[in-house]
């Protein structure tokens, strides 16, 4: 009993305060990879979002190009249409869905609607405070849909 009472081997204060500071880095680290990971997570969710509403569009109007008789243009709601130039958005929500389409003969060169044999479709959707976009491009045969 006198042996434990006079054996003086401890920890030190010293040692305390570098095994806390050592353990405090390694959480800090873990932390930063979930904190990291879990912001990958939201980003990715997001562009998989954007990038279904822009299948939507795609095949929203593909739909309307393939079964119309008459030469009015397809229109999406919430969605705009330009001529042939995406745009980087400024405040409009709507400019954020960006389409348009051309004719193309069979070897995909534009040509007139009366000589087309299909369209090509693109549309672009913004997101990540339009920072980053998903773009798609699809083509449509007259009076059936194709892909």
């Amino acid at each position: 009993m006198k042996n434990i009472i006079k054996d003086q081997t401890g920890v030190t204060l010293i040692e305390t305060v570098m095994s806390t500071a050592i353990i405090a880095i390694i959480l800090v680290t873990v932390l930063g990879a979930l904190l990291f990971g879990q912001k990958m997570v939201v980003f990715s969710d997001s562009k998989n979002n954007e990038a279904s509403q822009a299948q939507e569009m795609v095949d929203e109007i593909m739909k309307q190009l393939s079964a119309r008789t008459d030469q009015s243009d397809p229109t999406i709601a919430g969605a705009t249409k330009v001529n042939g130039v995406f745009f980087i958005p400024s405040q409009p929500a709507e400019s954020r869905k960006q389409y348009y389409y051309e004719p193309v003969d069979i070897a995909g060169n534009k040509v007139t609607v009366e000589n087309a044999i299909g369209y090509r479709v693109y549309v672009r959707v913004y997101y990540n405070n339009d920072q980053s976009y998903v773009e798609l491009d699809a083509f449509t045969k007259k009076g059936s849909v194709f892909q």
